[in-house]
């Protein structure tokens, strides 16, 4: 019986520890919170962290279909054949392939 209780204690502490490496949340910090204090603290360790991870914009211009995953207010390649073409702005490359159809990304 004690056997089952430390395998179920452990298996809880792993899937803590990957699920606060999913969300960016250093990994052997929710490990050692778990294992050694209980996976409740962990859980609440990994709530009460702020995500590592940043969100990524892209900027799609509408001359030469190009999507890039930096800041920009104008198309490069579009700059060097004179144009003076705005990018868009969408949050995911996704969004952008949708209204565009194929893509290629810079």
């Amino acid at each position: 019986m004690t056997l089952i209780i430390i395998g179920v204690y452990l298996a809880l502490t792993f899937v803590l520890t990957v699920m606060g490496i999913e969300k960016h949340v250093s990994g052997f910090h929710v490990f050692v919170v778990s294992l050694f204090l209980t996976p409740v603290a962990a859980l609440l360790y990994i709530y009460s962290k702020k995500s590592n991870s940043s969100q990524i914009s892209y900027f799609h211009c509408s001359e030469c279909d190009y999507i890039y995953p930096v800041k920009m207010d104008n198309c490069p390649i579009c700059a060097e054949m004179g144009l003076n073409v705005k990018l868009k702005k969408y949050k995911s490359p996704y969004t952008a392939s949708d209204v565009v159809g194929i893509y290629s990304v810079a």
